[in-house]
């Protein structure tokens, strides 16, 4: 179902505070993928920045979370699962754990007050895990046997993935279904409908903290949503008492030290407080926002470092826009705007020659699996480039002042969207391989007669190497 859209104006919203808006996600250090803006219900703002597009999901990295908390205070409301049940009643017999973690509810989970003082998830492999019995999960057994709360639950608040790992074990075991089809039917599919992919553990089971890949107009609607009071185009998809439950953020939270700007306003059942309203955020700027004192929802994908500046620009260009004099110009210009909107594509000039390889320069950041990368100039402005990655060859079209799209095979049938830019500048090849369902971009800088410095812009939370990015339809 998608939202019916309107002019700035017939919303009270003045378009020239929204091109300010955009003028300011477009300065060094923003790097936006998408905006939508809803006022009042109706879509009054909406564009991609290509080589982004509408129809392609996003990973939202901790935005998860508040699909999962969603999808949570559904099952609540249908008597499926209990608030206040220890979360491992659904998982292992209390009596084999150690006493605190039978004082762990769900409740405590999803506010992530389990009584952890710090983060506890450490399983990029790096972490070591037990052996356990075919068909159990060795993630489970090693949080209940090394990730003891240190602190007493419901009193400490520590931003944590443990606690909502928990919590989607725990919905897969009262319900006999994994957290992420319930997500699809109970969630995705009455909002949006639109494509999703998820990221699981290696044993198959969904995370909850993170790895949900959604659309753009998914976030907006889950934010819709909840300024609805969990109401979704007439039907009330969140029960009502926990969609007023849910946003607040809880004494221990609000008590956490070290917490700075928007994040100093406090979590609810994994929503943040704001300087104004509420949101769902995850890592490298991916926001639903919601503003109840303004009517508004928003969605943000992006590919950003200070996430801060992101909500600074709403906060100063957006906000004083509502219920101003409006502009109807304005509104013709952001329209025009918004439909234009581009991410430069990087060009360049002659090949050196028609093929040329190098090795990996040692301070690359992707991993030394990733050994060398060959430049193949096929056509006039247009090169193949293959990053050698031990048994798999990664091959990438990268056009000359325009995006060229490839997919990179993967695990399970799955594959990497890429979209790349580039060329060679003297004898230097610079390219952007943005991985468009991701807030990242690999950078290249490869000399002809020397190495490839091969870096992200931004390292994945997932690791470094980039098939560890991969996902799977939901």
């Amino acid at each position: 179902m998608t939202m019916p859209r309107s002019s700035p104006s017939a919303q009270g919203v003045d378009a020239r505070g929204l091109l300010a808006l955009l003028d300011a996600l477009e300065t060094p250090g923003h790097g936006t993928h998408s905006l939508m803006v809803a006022r009042h219900g109706q879509v009054i703002a909406q564009g991609w920045w290509a080589p982004y597009a509408r129809e392609r999901v996003h990973l939202g990295y901790s935005l998860s979370k508040s699909f999962t908390s969603t999808t949570l205070g559904v099952l609540v409301g249908q008597g499926l699962i209990d608030l206040d049940a220890p979360v491992l009643s659904y998982l292992v017999d209390l009596e084999s754990v150690a006493p605190v973690w039978r004082r762990v509810t769900v409740r405590h989970c999803i506010t992530m007050t389990a009584g952890h003082t710090a983060e506890a998830w450490n399983w990029n492999g790096d972490d070591a895990l037990p052996a356990v019995a075919a068909g159990a999960d060795p993630v489970l057994a090693a949080i209940l046997d090394t990730r003891v709360p240190d602190g007493e639950p419901g009193e400490v608040w520590a931003y944590n993935q443990v606690a909502t790992y928990l919590v989607a074990q725990a919905i897969a075991a009262a319900t006999g279904e994994p957290l992420t089809a319930h997500v699809r039917r109970l969630v995705l599919d009455r909002l949006t409908g639109d494509p999703a992919r998820a990221q699981r553990t290696p044993f198959g089971r969904d995370l909850g903290f993170s790895g949900l890949h959604v659309t753009t107009p998914t976030i907006l609607a889950l934010a819709q949503t909840w300024l609805d009071g969990g109401r979704w185009q007439g039907e009330q998809l969140v029960p009502a008492d926990y969609a007023a439950w849910a946003p607040v953020p809880t004494a221990a939270s609000l008590q956490a030290p070290d917490m700075a700007g928007d994040w100093a306003h406090g979590y609810g059942a994994s929503f943040w407080g704001a300087s104004h309203g509420y949101r769902g955020d995850g890592a490298y700027g991916q926001y639903a926002i919601v503003l109840p004192e303004h009517d508004i929802a928003v969605a943000i994908t992006s590919e950003v470092e200070d996430m801060q500046a992101t909500l600074d620009a709403l906060w100063t260009h957006l906000l004083p826009s509502v219920d101003a004099p409006t502009d109807p110009e304005a509104d013709a210009e952001l329209a025009r705007r918004l439909e234009s909107l581009a991410h430069p594509a990087l060009s360049g000039g002659a090949a050196p020659a028609e093929t040329v390889r190098v090795s990996r320069h040692q301070d690359s950041q992707l991993p030394k699996i990733v050994s060398a990368i060959t430049v193949q100039s096929t056509q006039p402005g247009e090169h193949l480039v293959t990053l050698h990655r031990g048994d798999d060859d990664l091959s990438t079209l990268v056009g000359e002042g325009r995006w060229l799209e490839s997919t990179w095979p993967a695990a399970q049938s799955s594959r990497v969207a890429i979209a790349a830019s580039g060329g060679w500048q003297g004898d230097t090849f610079k390219a952007e391989l943005r991985l468009v369902e991701t807030p990242h971009t690999i950078v290249v800088t490869a000399q002809a007669d020397g190495t490839a410095l091969l870096d992200w812009r931004l390292v994945p939370l997932t690791g470094d190497d980039p098939l560890d990015a991969v996902a799977f339809d939901v």
